[in-house]
């Protein structure tokens, strides 16, 4: 089999590398179509046009559209006509949902927002095969959009297997020899992860246990307003940090007791699985997050990861002050959760689905 990665996609971020080198970890060619994404179509799409016209030589069986890349589907359609292939699309995400329900940055019912609408609706649309990370996911793009709910197929977000060996090399027999329980969150700070939630259950936590420390790391959309309400609070036990590089993430997660998933009340948030549940856990790190359908579509409470109830601040504290008094318990969701992520969330094993999901239509 051989695949053909297309469009103005990003070649290093996290969801794309992973289906790539699982892919390839299964024997699957994969041959490359791309520029840049910052080019308009009028000159990404002529761009895109003229690079291909080498695989009408070099044969390929499908033409794959990578994460957040909807307006290339288009594109990749006609090439897909004309070389009889059938478009395989990742969206990952919906661009009306994020930029106009999630994000608030477009206003509902402008024209932009009925534009963000139907880029949606038209490539999953014209895509043959349309992967989502979670089936509530699936389930959204087909009732939002009204496309035929056997088009998307189900293929989980995982962790690329440079973490573990990463993770090996420096963090996993890391001694943490902080006098303070440190639970630790990092991420893009969206709205869907509902980090004020954190904040105030930082405040709470401040009550009860003063050993219990936090640490926020990285930066985005409500960074402004996270620090404005822990400084408001007037909280001690809280670290704001900025982003680190992905190589030395688990040196810094090596160092917390507990992880934070997502708390958010969003539509989206209860849709998806985020990437850090997925690295955290490969980290042997136990994990709290918010508990919702797309969670346990994949993980078991107190087996493998620890829920408490989105968009509460008091839930959150209250678990957050359960697994530091139950060190058995943390051990056991943390070993628990590193061997499910190793059975089931690998480059390998994601790309292996990949593969049978476009095997079944080349029968």
């Amino acid at each position: 089999m051989r695949v053909c990665f297309f469009g103005g996609y990003n070649p290093g971020y996290i969801r794309n590398v992973i289906i790539k080198k699982g892919l390839i970890k299964n024997g699957v060619e994969v041959v490359e179509c791309h520029t840049k994404s910052k080019f308009k179509f009028w000159l990404r799409y002529p761009i895109l046009f003229f690079q291909h016209l080498k695989f009408f030589l070099i044969k390929y069986d499908f033409i794959f559209v990578p994460a957040f890349r909807h307006k290339d589907v288009p594109l990749a359609k006609l090439l897909g006509f004309l070389t009889n292939k059938p478009v395989v699309f990742d969206p990952l995400v919906s661009r009306y949902e994020t930029k106009v329900v999630d994000q608030k940055k477009v206003a509902p019912y402008s024209m932009q927002a009925r534009h963000n609408f139907r880029i949606d609706k038209l490539s999953f649309k014209l895509a043959d095969i349309v992967l989502a990370d979670t089936f509530a996911h699936a389930d959204y793009y087909a009732r939002e959009f009204g496309i035929d709910r056997s088009k998307f197929s189900r293929v989980p977000v995982g962790v690329p297997d440079e973490l573990f060996s990463l993770f090996k090399a420096r963090g996993e027999e890391k001694n943490r020899k902080e006098s303070n329980f440190l639970v630790q969150f990092y991420g893009s700070f969206l709205p869907l992860q509902g980090i004020e939630h954190i904040v105030r259950a930082a405040r709470i936590v401040e009550t009860k246990d003063r050993a219990i420390r936090f640490e926020l790391i990285g930066s985005g959309q409500t960074f402004p307003m996270i620090k404005k309400l822990a400084e408001e609070l007037g909280l001690k036990n809280i670290v704001l940090r900025d982003w680190v590089p992905f190589n030395e993430l688990p040196e810094v997660v090596s160092r917390a007791h507990i992880c934070l998933g997502i708390f958010g009340n969003t539509e989206k948030a209860l849709r998806v699985v985020p990437n850090k549940v997925f690295q955290c856990l490969s980290f042997k790190k136990p994990v709290i997050t918010g508990r919702t359908p797309a969670i346990l579509e994949y993980f078991v409470d107190r087996e493998n990861i620890f829920l408490c109830e989105g968009a509460n601040a008091d839930s959150l504290a209250n678990a957050i002050m359960l697994l530091k008094d139950n060190e058995e318990l943390r051990r056991r969701i943390a070993e628990n959760g590193y061997k499910l992520i190793q059975e089931n969330f690998t480059s390998e094993l994601i790309g292996k689905q990949v593969k049978e999901i476009l095997s079944k239509t080349l029968v």
